[in-house]
């Protein structure tokens, strides 16, 4: 990663100016560099195109194929030609300048058929085989391993399209209600953040190595300029909220617990102000009590920056400190997940951690939560909205022992990241 440090660093200091102007209350983020921060965005929402980078001879063989290198000197061409299409007094539409970053279908088909003859290389064929490997890139088995690379490729480079859309252009988002852009795109404000932002990066294409670099890099300013980093925030949670949690993990004897953990689904407050809302209190409540009867080690709080629209909390921070204020649980019998944004993630999100921190999946887990939302779960088709919005069922589910709690088992389904929800990939 670290060309694509180095490509962003340099403009790390129109964060600082854009602070300055940013007059609308969002959502303070916890401090972290901002170069880090970027890298996590971008691994997070393009880790395919992010391995392009961080692979050896991957990334030789990629920074040295003429026709990337082509579509990489168009790139910077079709940028340069706009930022320096106006006097500097004047403000550059941001149309014209979202027209010059973002990808087109020829371009798009072109970089798969590049990246294709790449992944043939006898020397890259191992780095390809992993990735595939992976579940990342496909919640099912793929066809063949061009099959896979089409699908992946094209997801990421459209998904950086839709990022600079909908947080450029003010297009309509998955949820507009709690994920669209910051601020009115039409007002003369954001025109000249856009502009400062574009103009930056105009500074720094040229020095930009790899083909999709000065597209991802406008995409991930605009959501940060946005406050929409929220992927970003505590990452990485092993070494942060969750470093004691996952200590704890290597020291369990799984055999004394019937549940490898106890899920808890956060729930948003609906005014601004509320830290935790009367639901979320109670999910508290109902998760001490099966902690405290020894029903699982360890209680995984699932929860964003979520309602209301850009709201300073975030739902599982807000229950952990409940949780170890208010009945005294450790913490180092406390997860926070602090990404998901609906049921749906909840339970992906859960499921994810559960793999990479070694939790035992094979293992049933408990749901518990309030009644509204555990029969929203088992009895008002759930599944199909998971089969909807996801794709696929992150989990499979076990036994109703009462109104708050259900018995489940994750799936590896839930490794797949999509960025079609660039809050929570």
């Amino acid at each position: 990663m670290k060309k694509l440090i180095n490509s962003i660093v340099s403009i790390a200091i129109l964060m600082l100016s854009l602070n300055c102007l940013h007059s609308n209350a969002v959502a303070q983020t916890p401090p972290r560099e901002n170069t880090a921060k970027q890298v996590i965005l971008a691994e997070k929402n393009f880790p395919f195109l992010s391995s392009l980078l961080s692979h050896e001879p991957l990334n030789r063989l990629v920074l040295e194929n003429d026709e990337l290198i082509r579509i990489l000197k168009k790139k910077r061409a079709a940028i340069h030609s706009t930022l320096n299409s106006s006097q500097s007094r004047s403000i550059i539409p941001i149309e014209n300048i979202v027209s010059s970053f973002e990808w087109q279908n020829e371009e798009i088909n072109l970089v798969i058929e590049q990246i294709k003859k790449i992944s043939s290389e006898a020397e890259v064929d191992a780095i390809f085989q992993e990735m595939k490997n992976s579940r990342q890139f496909s919640f099912q088995e793929p066809e063949s391993s061009a099959n896979w690379i089409d699908q992946t490729l094209e997801r990421e480079l459209k998904g950086m399209n839709r990022i600079i859309r909908i947080y450029a252009l003010a297009e309509k988002s998955n949820s507009p209600q709690i994920d669209s852009v910051s601020y009115n795109v039409n007002s003369n404000y954001y025109q000249k953040v856009i502009n400062v932002v574009a103009l930056n990066l105009s500074d720094d294409v040229d020095s930009m190595n790899c083909f999709f670099e000065p597209t991802m890099n406008f995409a991930l300013w605009l959501l940060e300029i946005n406050e929409r980093d929220e992927a970003a925030r505590f990452e990485p949670m092993e070494l942060g909220e969750n470093e004691k949690a996952v200590q704890q993990v290597n020291l369990t004897d799984w055999s004394d617990y019937p549940y490898s953990a106890i899920l808890v689904p956060g729930h948003g407050p609906e005014e601004k102000g509320i830290d935790l809302s009367p639901l979320g209190m109670m999910r508290c409540k109902l998760a001490a009590n099966r902690y405290q009867k020894g029903l699982a080690p360890f209680i995984i709080l699932s929860g964003g920056y979520v309602h209301p629209f850009q709201t300073p909390f975030c739902e599982a921070i807000e229950m952990k400190e409940e949780l170890m204020s208010r009945y005294r649980i450790p913490e180092s019998a406390l997860i926070i997940e602090p990404h998901a944004r609906h049921t749906t993630t909840n339970f992906r999100n859960a499921a994810r951690l559960m793999f990479k921190y070694g939790i035992p999946t094979d293992k049933k887990a408990l749901c518990t939560t309030t009644v509204d939302q555990s029969i929203y779960i088992t009895d008002m088709d759930f599944d199909q909205r998971c089969i909807r919005v996801l794709g696929y069922m992150p989990y499979r589910l076990g036994n109703r022992l009462s109104r708050n709690d259900i018995e489940f088992y994750p799936l590896n389904t839930s490794l797949f990241i999509d960025n079609a929800d660039p809050l929570d990939p």
